[in-house]
């Protein structure tokens, strides 16, 4: 099959390798659409905690074409499906104790296993859920990146009418923007460098965009003299999250959702966080938050469609993912069957 391959940090080809084998509790799947990520990004700069030469893609959704001989119920060949790329033992501590996004045996699909930027891909059937035939091909890439904003809600336990303030308004930005309006929270400010996607932030529903600049601070305290109930981190940029606290009210929460680079720091003042009472929370990937995100996407809670810009086949991965890269996207997604 054709796939796209990190043969080590920074380093990209695109080339034929072996079709996956179907492991007994396993199925193959015919990859429709995978997603270029963020996390991507890291990976191909060695900043995240992945493994060399690497088939990436975590987002994706397609047709099961082979299943292992031990998988008797849930699956079948034809089915379309998505996968949690997050695979849990299920018998350490922190599966135990329902926490199992820090499983202490985690595998990892395009991350510490073969991924989906191929033709096909192998995954354990327990991963699999079905997606509704009304959701297209663009929609189902879409259930990994949402889960993890699921996720996200289920963490930070946004108030009805909290004034929310996000940085970054790419996809994951839109994503929570749109989840923390259905949660009930508003106003929400949005703060991006790129005119277009804050006009699509505002499309979204945001009550005020503003570009990063020298005025922003002075902005900000217009609109929120005591600060935000939350602000959230889309960005993963250590500068910007450390900046990101000026703007917190006392007894407010820092949501830190973007994927900073493995060793970054940041500082920040101890006393502060005690004296203003701060609650600073983070949300790390998944948590079996699958069904509900297939739940929104199917009675269009979400609208994922304006956020795909590019539609590639494999062959154009390098180009698409560089400018992915440089900011100059929304959603690139890889259509192997291109």
């Amino acid at each position: 099959m054709k796939a796209v391959i990190f043969p080590q940090a920074e380093a990209l080809t695109v080339e034929r390798v072996a079709d996956p084998q179907c492991g007994p509790e396993d199925v193959v799947i015919q990859v429709a659409t995978a997603g270029i990520c963020g996390t991507d990004i890291h990976i191909y700069h060695n900043e995240y905690m992945s493994n060399f030469p690497l088939i990436p893609g975590h987002e994706f959704g397609g047709t099961v074409v082979e299943v292992g001989t031990n998988v008797k119920t849930g699956v079948k060949v034809g089915d379309r499906v998505v996968a949690d790329p997050n695979l849990y033992c299920g018998y350490c501590d922190f599966c135990r104790r329902e926490q199992s996004n820090h499983c202490t045996n985690i595998k990892l699909v395009g991350v510490t296993r073969a991924g989906a930027f191929a033709e096909y891909v192998s995954v354990p059937a327990r991963a699999c859920y079905s997606v509704p035939d009304s959701l297209d091909d663009g929609q189902i890439a879409f259930v990994e990146p949402l889960a993890c904003v699921v996720y996200g809600m289920k963490r930070a336990q946004p108030a009805p009418a909290d004034a929310v303030l996000i940085f970054g308004a790419g996809p994951i930005g839109l994503l929570l923007l749109q989840a923390l309006r259905h949660r009930g929270a508003g106003p929400i400010v949005v703060v991006d460098k790129q005119a277009d996607r804050l006009a699509m932030a505002k499309q979204f529903g945001a009550t005020a965009t503003l570009a990063a600049g020298p005025d922003l601070a002075g902005h900000l305290k217009e609109l929120q003299p005591y600060g935000y109930d939350m602000v959230v981190d889309a960005t993963g940029v250590p500068a910007v999250i450390e900046s990101a606290f000026a703007y917190l009210r006392p007894r407010g929460t820092m949501f830190m959702f973007g994927v900073a680079p493995i060793g970054a720091t940041i500082n920040l003042a101890p006393y502060d966080v005690f004296r203003n009472d701060w609650r600073i929370l983070s949300s790390f990937a998944i948590c079996y938050t699958f069904q509900e995100s297939i739940a929104w996407l199917e009675n269009g809670v979400i609208d994922v469609k304006p956020l795909i810009s590019h539609t590639l086949p494999l062959d154009q991965f390098a180009d698409g993912f560089q400018q992915f890269m440089q900011g100059q996207t929304m959603k690139v997604q890889v259509v192997p069957g291109l």
